[in-house]
């Protein structure tokens, strides 16, 4: 039986899926019905192979990393939000997670930076963003102060935060 009695892996991949199954009518950004379809596909062949003894195919680290950057996504303001964290929610190693990330060319610490810059760019650049401050806006990104969230803000958009401010308003 698929669904019957397994291993905190296969559990992990359980809770991925229903994650996934449950999101579909409410698919972000890139992710289209067809992905998506796909990826529910990927981890139920990949939780059947775990079941009877086969091993993960690269292939299946696709859906994995679907479900990473979902899982990351939802938990930015987190600030305990590392690849540790991911790594164990998935029921895989560290290692694991940064092989999955290899492809992209960035590594989980630093996809969960990058999110976390956009996020505070829309919040610098949109409606109402003169009503916050710059220090708000890097705690509540979870950057440990206002000046690393700065440098590493000109690093990533060529302005400081201030100044992208005040180029959107």
């Amino acid at each position: 039986m698929l669904f019957g009695r397994g291993t905190a892996r296969e559990g992990a991949l359980v809770a991925a899926l229903g994650s996934l199954l449950g999101g579909l009518t409410a698919l972000r950004g890139d992710h289209d019905p067809a992905g998506a379809e796909r990826t529910v596909l990927d981890l139920l062949r990949q939780l059947a192979e775990e079941r009877t003894g086969g091993r993960p195919r690269p292939d299946s680290y696709r859906s994995q990393l679907i479900v990473a950057e979902d899982y990351i996504e939802r938990h930015l303001h987190d600030p305990c939000l590392g690849a540790a964290q991911v790594a164990g929610v998935m029921g895989i190693s560290v290692r694991h997670l940064a092989r999955i990330f290899e492809p992209t060319g960035r590594t989980p610490a630093r996809h969960i930076t990058e999110r976390r810059l956009a996020r505070a760019h829309q919040e610098l650049t949109g409606p109402g963003a003169r009503e916050t401050t710059i220090a708000d806006v890097a705690h509540r990104w979870e950057f440990s102060s206002q000046a690393h969230f700065a440098r590493l803000f000109r690093s990533r958009f060529g302005l400081t935060p201030s100044e992208a401010r005040a180029e959107a308003a």
